[in-house]
């Protein structure tokens, strides 16, 4: 059974901390693509949720130093209770706040697979590297980041830009699927971070097959909601992209996917 099948049967428990910018859409997105959205962000409930959850994702777009205190306390207990996390590190590089809080997590090893653009990344493993708010740098090696990434973090990298990398397994896959109307509607990295933690949901080990899976539906909903009508227009494409997730199956994926292995 294909991953996305799986989740459509089981509907998992995706636990997110995101930022208050893209709650509605992530959690509309989830319920689109099958998974089960839950919004939370107080420790004292992490346990309890823990107990139910598939995964859990962290997303520092609007951090604060008492949301940075409690994002690391419930990512931690996530992580004890085996519940696969997924870090998105939102203009990581933009702020000393942001960088610490980071390296701090991954200093702390509970974080299972990174979701990021090439400046996000970089921005992890350079302490010179330096971010103008969220935007990415399109003249950044995005397959060398994502090596350079995977090895040094030792953790799974998905990198997204107009060619999106994923590092895991000591393998690199290059996929060209997706519609550059992803970057006019606020919240199309970060839904893809929970889109992901969907994927992994009560997965005990990450696969490179399963991230692919998930980045190509996510990418393929994208392009066939840009060629509806009105999909060139950002608040059509967003709701034509919303139903796309509910209405993609494995079998257009297969069809229209676009990824080839890199050296």
């Amino acid at each position: 059974m294909s991953k996305l099948n799986q989740i459509r049967e089981e509907s998992p428990l995706v636990v997110c901390y995101t930022n208050d910018v893209v709650k509605n859409f992530t959690a509309n997105g989830l319920l689109s693509i099958g998974a089960s959205p839950a919004m939370s962000e107080e420790p004292e409930e992490a346990l309890e949720f823990s107990q139910v959850a598939g995964a859990f994702l962290i997303n520092i777009g609007t951090i604060t130093a008492d949301r940075a205190f409690d994002m690391k306390e419930y990512t931690k207990i996530m992580h004890e209770q085996h519940v696969p996390v997924v870090l998105d590190p939102v203009a990581v590089g933009a702020s000393t706040l942001r960088k610490t809080f980071c390296t701090a997590l991954l200093n702390d090893e509970v974080v299972d697979v990174i979701r990021g653009n090439a400046s996000e990344i970089l921005s992890l493993i350079d302490d010179d590297a330096k971010m103008k708010g969220t935007d990415s740098d399109d003249q950044l090696d995005h397959v060398k980041i994502a090596k350079k990434a995977h090895q040094q973090l030792n953790l799974p990298i998905v990198l997204t830009g107009k060619v999106d990398v994923i590092a895991c397994d000591n393998k690199v896959l290059e996929l060209e699927n997706g519609s550059e109307m992803l970057t006019k509607v606020t919240g199309g990295g970060c839904l893809l971070g929970a889109i992901v933690a969907a994927f992994i949901a009560n997965e005990k080990k990450i696969t490179i097959e399963i991230l692919e899976e998930a980045l190509s539906t996510y990418n393929i909903a994208s392009e066939i909601a840009n060629d509806i009508e009105g999909g060139n227009l950002p608040g059509s494409f967003q709701m034509n992209f919303i139903d796309q997730l509910n209405a993609i199956t494995h079998d257009k994926v297969l069809e229209m996917k676009k990824v080839k292995e890199v050296k």
